[in-house]
């Protein structure tokens, strides 16, 4: 009777855990992105330094500052930061044993964050555009060169580390060759019959097109005409063949990339350039490679879209069940955000498909077979059974359960719609969906999702028997680990959901700029002005984040801006959005 009323308030008391919830990293950083979208940088950092001050998010610090600062126009300060986290990616990129370890006596949020092979591609793109940015304000002959040597360095240490990944992962190329093969037909025909819906291979990061295009719009404006011509080709390649299909981007990057290549090829007079343009290119991109760039430079617009998904928490209950191991969701939160976690676990971990079907007929659980996509089982090994007996674990998994924590992403569509380019009034077209950060996120998660998982079970495992072994009664010690088990939701939240880009030749002048965003119910415009020099290469990057101008401004807006003595103006943060550079001379 004593251990009934142990369990019923180890049960109740896990219910309020649940229902209170630890509020994801996203959450707490809900102000520091709304203070960013309105143009608050300086009062954004202040939020980044107090909330990331523990020594285990310096990384993650060192990134957002990074951004931060390149959005407020301190470029050399932004430079400062991202050269730390740079290092500090090389050194964290590894996830040790020891982070596990401390997963077990806390839990996830406290072990180091170490970031991804996503985020370590997209320092070295913001370095680039720094050094471009410095490159182009300095008046010195001699600082423009350094600081464009500079920039070609970090060009080169990001092809590095895209052929490291290359080598460890294989090409687009080598993942074609594969599903050639029978051992590959074989493992989608089990899976087929198994019911997986997501096939790692498939998502798995190779490398990145957009960075090899940016690479080459830097080798163009230094002159480095071989140099570019080899980073818009590869570009083109795995933009062609998989990178567009893989993060559903725009097709037309395949054409732009292969239109570049062949435009450095004609410029060295290397007569490949006409075989491209025939096998690659439309009629009417081939028109435009004939025609005459005299006495033209070429604008690069860049537009970064709003704000990456953020990361969330699916709480687990894992139980054993007629010896074995089963693992059902525990939705909290909102009815949107309960059916996202549902179809998450369902596509992540659910038993669905035929093989899975026939063993529960065979044990005739018609019951579990209509209920199947709400729950994860795993018959036990007798070896293993007798371990849990042993280690005190078998009749608490049996009686109570223990809770997982596990992280996901919560990927939703964005509010920015299409994105057009007038200049001096004259529209220039569609901007041209170059890259999904989000996407890219997306697909890393879903590749790590079955670890995530495992570690939890083997973690939270761990943590039970501990406390079991100290002498503690078995039901307190699930509650105490139920009550502070938690998944690790930190991410770079400042990186852009989405990259955009449009290019086009001008004649040398003083042109106004008019980039026009539609989103849910109304419209961004942005506008800048710039001067296109004959044979320059000039890019103009724009951050457009969704702020509705229709919407009251935020409370904690008006609380910085008060204290700056701004005047409130309802519909000034359409402007704010424009990243523009502040001197740092």
């Amino acid at each position: 009777m004593f251990k009934e009323k142990i369990a019923r308030a180890v049960l109740t008391c896990f219910a309020l855990v649940l229902v209170s919830g630890c509020a994801s990293h996203s959450n707490k950083m809900e102000e520091t992105k709304t203070l960013m979208r309105y143009g608050e940088y300086a009062a954004a950092a202040d939020e980044i330094n107090l909330l990331l001050e523990a020594e285990r998010n310096q990384l993650l610090k060192e990134v957002e500052l990074g951004v931060v600062n390149q959005l407020k126009g301190n470029y050399r300060v932004s430079l400062k930061h991202l050269d730390t986290a740079d290092k500090l990616a090389d050194e964290l990129y590894t996830v040790s044993f020891g982070d596990l370890a401390v997963r077990a006596s806390a839990n996830a949020s406290l072990t180091t964050y170490r970031g991804n092979i996503i985020e370590r591609v997209y320092i070295n793109y913001f370095k680039m555009l720094n050094y471009f940015y410095l490159a182009e304000a300095t008046t010195s002959r001699q600082e423009t060169q350094t600081l464009l040597d500079s920039a070609r360095i970090e060009a080169r240490r990001a092809i590095l580390l895209l052929d490291e990944n290359v080598f460890k992962v294989g090409d687009y190329e080598i993942a074609k060759e594969e599903k050639k093969s029978l051992l590959y037909k074989f493992q989608q025909i089990y899976a087929e019959l198994n019911g997986e819906v997501i096939n790692p291979k498939e998502l798995i990061f190779r490398d990145n097109a957009f960075s090899h295009y940016v690479i080459a719009t830097l080798f163009e404006k230094m002159g480095e005409i071989d140099s570019a011509r080899v980073s818009y080709e590869r570009a083109a390649k795995l933009y062609e063949q998989g990178y567009v299909k893989q993060y559903s981007l725009s097709t037309d990057m395949v054409s732009q990339a292969w239109f570049d290549t062949a435009r450095m090829l004609k410029a060295k007079g290397d007569r490949r350039w006409s075989r491209i343009a025939t096998n690659k290119l439309s009629p009417a991109k081939r028109q435009e490679l004939n025609l005459s760039t005299k006495g033209k430079g070429q604008l690069v617009i860049v537009q970064e879209v709003d704000m990456i998904a953020p990361r969330g928490e699916l709480n687990l209950w894992t139980t054993i069940e007629d010896n074995k191991l089963v693992v059902r969701p525990v939705p909290i939160g909102t009815p949107k955000e309960k059916a996202y976690q549902l179809a998450w676990f369902y596509y992540m971990y659910a038993d669905k498909g035929l093989l899975n079907a026939v063993e529960k007929i065979r044990a005739k659980d018609y019951v579990s077979l209509l209920n199947s996509n709400h729950e994860k089982t795993t018959s036990i090994p007798k070896a293993l059974n007798s371990t849990l007996e042993s280690l005190g674990l078998l009749q608490v998994m049996s009686s109570i359960g223990i809770r997982l924590s596990v992280p996901l992403l919560y990927y939703e569509d964005l509010s920015i719609g299409k994105s057009r380019l007038e200049i001096d009034g004259e529209s220039k077209g569609d901007l041209i969906l170059a890259d999904s950060i989000s996407g890219l996120a997306m697909a890393q998660h879903l590749v790590g999702a079955g670890s995530e998982l495992n570690n939890a079970m083997a973690v939270e495992a761990l943590r039970l028997t501990l406390c079991i072994q100290a002498g503690a009664p078995a039901q307190i010690c699930a509650l105490a680990a139920g009550a502070s088990t938690s998944a690790d939701t930190r991410s770079w939240l400042s990186l852009p959901y989405e990259i955009r880009t449009l290019r086009t030749n001008l004649p040398a002048g003083d042109y106004q700029l008019k980039l026009i965003s539609d989103a849910d119910g109304f419209q961004l415009e942005q506008i800048e002005e710039v001067k296109i020099k004959a044979g320059e290469v000039r890019l103009v990057r724009m951050r457009t984040f969704a702020v509705d101008p229709n919407q009251p401004i935020p409370k904690i807006v008006e609380k910085v801006r008060s204290k700056n003595k701004v005047e409130l103006v309802k519909n000034e943060q359409t402007i704010d959005v424009t990243s523009k550079g502040e001197s740092n001379e």
